[in-house]
């Protein structure tokens, strides 16, 4: 039998996720109507979208559980260090943004909201709930690869922006991006598989947001090979031409280093009988990097 005090948590639970997923439809209706113009920018702005929500159902789980437990501090801090860069470039550039109504504004505040509820959750993790943070469990040196994504951004990155350096920008937040989740999925393996209900949302959400992007650049990763007469005049066609094919590249591995998580996400679900908080998640064993 249950306590009234478990009933009570669950039931706070279970109306935190029901009211997230409500605001985001909610939001996406408004988008879809007055902002899109249905074509393949609004995988883009959908990707974007998502990935917002995927910080808000954490924030939501901070909020109603007074616990930071199963977040990795590491993830949040290399997700603020995308959002920034990316916002720098997207600010000030259009070479990157979508093509519709969405790239006015819609897209850039998406990505603003993620970047504050990120800063908040870090603030969480580090004080307001800092006895329920698994730091013990967090223990990726993620900050090793800062220097390869910086080297890698400088050298190769595309040509959308018409900027060496406002195109070097995009693709440094592109590159922190492609790294984040990376300490979250560890973090899970390491607890045994153990993940809280809106953890698993969370990951879910930006699997489906890297879907959402992908999708876009699978489309559009040509557009930056495109060399123009002035640029290849310059001699400098060298970085612009591979910067098309990372940019592909890196949105095609944070779909695929999703898909194994979402694939033991999935069997876990299907499985689980749903009375409790916590799913189990059979994570395959690899070693600390």
């Amino acid at each position: 039998m249950m306590t009234q005090s478990c009933m009570s948590d669950k039931t706070r639970e279970n109306g935190a996720i029901l009211l997230s997923y409500g605001v985001f439809a909610l939001c996406s209706v408004v988008v879809v109507q007055h902002f899109s113009d249905l074509d393949s920018s609004l995988s883009l702005t959908a990707g974007s979208g998502l990935q917002c929500f995927a910080f808000y159902l954490l924030l939501q789980k901070t909020r109603v559980q007074r616990s930071v437990a199963g977040i990795s501090s590491k993830m949040l801090e290399m997700y603020v260090l995308a959002f920034f860069f990316r916002l720098h470039a997207t600010l000030f550039r259009e070479g990157y943004l979508p093509v519709d109504k969405s790239g006015d504004w819609v897209y850039q505040a998406a990505d603003v909201a993620s970047l504050l509820i990120a800063i908040q959750l870090l603030y969480c993790i580090h004080k307001k709930y800092a006895d329920t943070f698994q730091s013990y469990h967090d223990s990726l040196d993620i900050w090793k690869a800062v220097p390869a994504c910086i080297l890698g951004a400088v050298f190769i990155h595309g040509n959308l922006n018409q900027s060496r350096y406002f195109d070097t920008i995009w693709t440094l937040g592109m590159n922190f991006d492609t790294i984040a989740l990376v300490p979250q999925l560890l973090m899970m393996q390491h607890k045994g598989g153990e993940v809280e209900a809106l953890n698993a949302h969370f990951v879910a959400a930006i699997f489906l947001s890297c879907c959402c992007k992908f999708a876009f650049w699978y489309k559009s990763y040509t557009e930056v090979t495109e060399v123009n007469a002035e640029i290849i005049a310059a001699g400098t066609t060298g970085d612009i031409l591979i910067g098309g094919y990372w940019i592909f590249g890196a949105h095609l591995i944070q779909v695929l280093q999703g898909l194994d998580f979402m694939y033991y996400y999935l069997k876990a679900t299907i499985g689980m009988c749903g009375r409790g908080k916590k799913m189990t998640m059979l994570l395959p064993e690899s070693t600390d990097v």
